[in-house]
């Protein structure tokens, strides 16, 4: 310990300046005629021969959906809803899109920049006239169609190139939804359309731009599109880090880690929902509107990690450790081994961060949720992943679920599912089959590319209705037939029920009323979706108070679940007030951790709002730091939960922490230290001289790490300090 403190002490802290770049394309500019005609291999018998060496589960068949020169190089696909399919391919691989370990002369420029530009300047001092061939090849977004109904996909068009300016990145995610297509391709998150239906993008439109601003390593890139629980857009970069101006001109800058965001669905409202990751390819909820991804190892002898992502987490990964040999805290200080894995992970582990779940896979990529049809029982509650290894022989789809445990999770019946292809990314069709993506070989990309259907013998008849309800679509349903589809087998089906219905709310078609019925005795998931929908409400819209107060009522529901779901949403609800002692109650007395956990995080959203009084702040602050003293650090996720919590009331208040910094237990003394991190708040150097050793160095840490430049003085006192060396 003494050692990690030395090291804090004697680092040096850089301070880093904002930039105020941001640049967007003109909404409705129409994407230019390239010409571009990138190497494809010729069609071939390859992928034929390919599927005789798949290893498949019992009941599962094989089929080719589509191959080269119908699409090449995928990185990611998805389905619109009649069935086409959006590809994400790349030709920039090594032509425009590198790796530092190829240019470690400018690795210090690397880590010193801060913005797209920094990273273009550098690229110019050290390219010169070479960086011309940084805008040769282009990443595009290719549509497959199946015009007869075969399954066999027959044609595409290239549905948008041009993706080739000197600081674009992989074209590495992409996601259908209402006739928009959106596009993750560093710096910037797209939205296209395709106005006039003949398969080629009208418009493209920039949502955000700033993402990527260091080049790290190749495939750290920015993608993980899907649509939340909420109706929000989620995503993900990997550690090529961020400096985001959002449409209301806030700034969201950590160049040097990857992180998890999320919108609303036309680019507003902007937010960092996670951070501190190395690479998370994709995102994924399950059936109860938890977030989880993969998350790749550095190659230094530690894992790949299964991540629950949890709102405001810090999984701890910066990308500067790459380049130390033993790569600094991430292995020292054993980052991304499970919580308490054994007695010296408990030992040295942060408190600041939220440890994963599991070590799984080697190469996380695509991943999906099951999402119910399509497979036997044994499957559902399943999520599917690509490991990708760069060799199909080592390749594959993994198969695993996760089971309550605390606030969090573990992981449960995880096995390799189909096996000796490069998958890229994996997805369930609408009528229930799963779909992967081949890159075929190698790391760089040979001009191929296949897609892959694996019906199975078990699947059931309700993948025909799924693909034939999203084929007519939602819009136009009634409330009563909308309602019956929150029971859906098919969650696809729950949700856009549940999001149709709350746009005839918002339209003023229908009532809160609608949603506070599906909650009276309805299916489980019918209520959870239920739950949902008002969350949505609660987020736009002020609710009357007899709804409200319906609504909320849900606290003492008898289903731990719905309880966990009301307390998630409650945060987002506008009437701030009205819920806040709602939450506190549920802190106080709910005997379930999963239902404090959500009830804490959403304190800390509402607690800094001006109509919450400062004595309802104060009771927080009891209730959190009781909550931690009980805890004893038991379950890391819970105790984030109660930071999260406390760093909302110090945002109202810094005094209310500054008096809870004198708590008898270091437990309660630990959440504050750790909120006060969060806060950046230079008062953490009061724990420099805790009686706790374990308290000191997390207080060295969060001035050196962070860096907390007011508190840097006395972190160098320390040296002075007899008895540390």
């Amino acid at each position: 310990m003494n050692v990690r403190i030395l090291t804090l002490i004697l680092s040096v802290a850089i301070s880093m300046a904002a930039s105020d770049a941001h640049g967007d394309d003109s909404p409705g500019a129409k994407p230019a005629a390239s010409g571009y005609s990138p190497r494809i291999a010729p069609a071939s018998e390859e992928a034929e021969r390919a599927m005789a060496g798949f290893r498949l589960p019992a009941g599962m068949r094989a089929e080719l959906v589509a191959a080269e020169p119908l699409l090449a190089n995928p990185v990611a696909f998805c389905f619109d809803e009649r069935g086409r399919i959006y590809v994400a391919e790349t030709f920039r691989q090594s032509q425009g899109v590198v790796d530092n370990r190829g240019h470690m002369h400018w690795l210090h420029d690397d880590l010193a920049a801060e913005t797209i530009a920094d990273r273009l300047a550098y690229f110019r001092k050290h390219l010169g006239n070479k960086i011309k061939g940084y805008a040769t090849e282009h990443d595009r977004i290719r549509l497959l169609f199946d015009r007869d109904g075969d399954g066999r996909y027959e044609s595409s068009t290239v549905f948008a190139d041009g993706f080739n300016q000197i600081e674009d990145g992989t074209g590495a995610g992409v996601l259908v939804r209402d006739g928009n297509v959106y596009y993750t391709c560093i710096p910037k998150l797209y939205r296209l359309n395709d106005a006039s239906g003949d398969g080629v993008a009208d418009t493209r439109e920039t949502l955000h731009d700033g993402y990527g601003v260091r080049v790290a390593f190749r495939g750290h890139d920015m993608h993980g599109l899907t649509v939340g629980y909420d109706g929000r857009l989620y995503y993900s970069i990997g550690d090529r880090g961020y400096n985001v101006l959002s449409q209301e001109a806030r700034r969201f800058k950590r160049p040097d880690t990857g992180a998890v965001f999320r919108c609303e669905m036309d680019g507003s409202q902007l937010e960092v929902f996670a951070y501190g990751l190395r690479n998370p390819q994709e995102l994924a909820f399950d059936d109860f509107g938890n977030l989880f991804t993969g998350d790749n190892n550095s190659d230094s002898g530690d894992r790949a990690r299964w991540v629950y992502v949890v709102e405001g987490g810090d999984s701890g990964w910066r990308m500067q450790f790459q380049y130390l040999p033993d790569r600094g805290p991430w292995n020292r200080e054993r980052m991304w081994y499970p919580y308490r894995a054994d007695d010296a992970t408990t030992r040295v582990q942060p408190a600041h961060i939220v440890p994963p779940i599991a070590n799984l896979g080697d190469g996380p990529s695509g991943l999906v949720f099951y999402p119910g049809v399509g497979l036997p029982d044994r499957y559902r509650g399943h999520f599917f992943m690509a490991d990708f290894r760069g060799s199909p022989q080592n390749s594959g789809i993994r198969s695993f679920a996760v089971e309550p445990r605390g606030a969090s999770f573990e992981l449960a019946d995880s096995h390799e599912f189909i096996w000796s292809i490069l998958a890229t990314d994996v997805d369930f069709g609408y009528e229930g089959n799963l779909y992967v993506s081949d890159w075929v070989n190698g790391w760089e990309g040979e001009g191929k590319g296949r897609i892959y259907r694996f019906p199975h013998a078990d699947a059931g008849p309700e993948g025909a209705q799924t693909a034939t309800l999203f084929r007519d679509g939602f819009a136009q349903r009634s409330v009563e037939e909308l309602r019956e589809l929150l029971s859906h087998a098919d969650r696809r089906v729950r949700l856009e029920a549940q999001f149709a219905l709350v746009k005839h709310v918002q339209s003023g078609k229908a009532t809160p009323r609608v949603m506070l019925d599906a909650l009276d005795d309805s299916p489980r998931m019918a209520r959870i979706h239920a739950v949902w929908g008002m969350g949505q409400l609660l987020r736009s819209q002020e609710l009357d108070r007899e709804s409200l107060d319906a609504f909320l009522a849900l606290h003492a529901d008898g289903d731990d679940e719905i309880r966990a779901q009301l307390a998630r949403v409650a945060g987002e609800c506008r009437q701030s007030r009205a819920v806040y002692e709602i939450l506190l109650s549920m802190l106080r007395g709910d005997a379930s951790t999963r239902v404090k956990s959500l009830a804490a995080i959403s304190l800390g959203r509402l607690s800094p709002r001006p109509d919450i009084p400062i004595e309802l702040a104060r009771d927080a602050v009891d209730v959190l730091l009781a909550g931690l003293a009980a805890n004893q650090n038991s379950d890391a996720v819970l105790r984030h939960a109660y930071v999260m919590g406390l760093t909302g009331v110090g945002q109202k208040s810094p005094q209310l922490l500054s008096e809870a910094a004198e708590r008898p237990s270091h437990f309660e003394r630990l959440g504050v230290l750790l909120a006060l991190r969060r806060l950046h708040d230079p008062l953490v150097s009061r724990f420099l001289s805790d009686p706790e050793p374990d308290l000191v160095l997390e207080a060295a840490r969060a001035i050196n790490d962070v860096p907390i430049n007011a508190a840097m003085p006395q972190l160098a006192a320390l040296t002075e300090r007899p008895g540390l060396a």
